[in-house]
């Protein structure tokens, strides 16, 4: 009865955890293995937010490149990188996605790259989990979950026009 006992406790303090708010959580899709997905919170109706990857992983011998990503509210979104130059700061699309070399991985700060969706059309809730997927080259659409989260370590981006900013 003890051993019982201790897997039941052991099995509620997971689902627990895996619930708490902030955790870090890690997806599995073939070879790669993704740690911590999340979203930045934003109401429904905002004209966008961002996501970002703590990292991927790539167990396998083969290359995969991350192409994009869809989440559940806000659509699809494209992978852009950040640039700093003189401690102003832009971004650009990523023209054909990240590669993830063989036993490799790729990290997407929002201080380095972010996937940006357009118009948020369902409430993205602080400490909530959202459905969505990655794209990878190979694999193609992968079902995943992120953590929505409030974040502001993403740079202001400057603008050449000045609009009374």
């Amino acid at each position: 009865m003890k051993v019982s006992v201790s897997l039941f406790a052991l099995a509620a303090a997971l689902a627990i955890g895996f619930a708490s708010p902030g955790s870090a959580h890690q997806e599995t899709a073939g070879n790669l293995k993704i740690g911590h997905p999340w979203v930045r919170e934003a109401p429904a109706g905002a004209p966008g937010t961002y996501s970002c990857i703590i990292e991927i992983d790539n167990d396998g011998d083969e290359p995969e490149t991350l192409l994009g990503a869809t989440i559940d509210g806000a659509g699809a979104g494209t992978i852009y990188q950040i640039i700093e130059t003189d401690g102003k700061f832009s971004s650009k699309p990523v023209e054909h996605g990240l590669l993830i070399k063989p036993h490799g991985h790729i990290e997407l700060t929002p201080t380095t790259y972010q996937i940006r969706f357009g118009t948020v059309t369902k409430a993205l809730s602080e400490d909530t989990m959202i459905d969505g997927t990655l794209v990878f080259e190979k694999l193609h659409s992968v079902p995943i979950h992120f953590m929505v989260e409030q974040d502001d370590t993403a740079p202001k981006e400057e603008h050449d026009h000045h609009h009374g900013m």
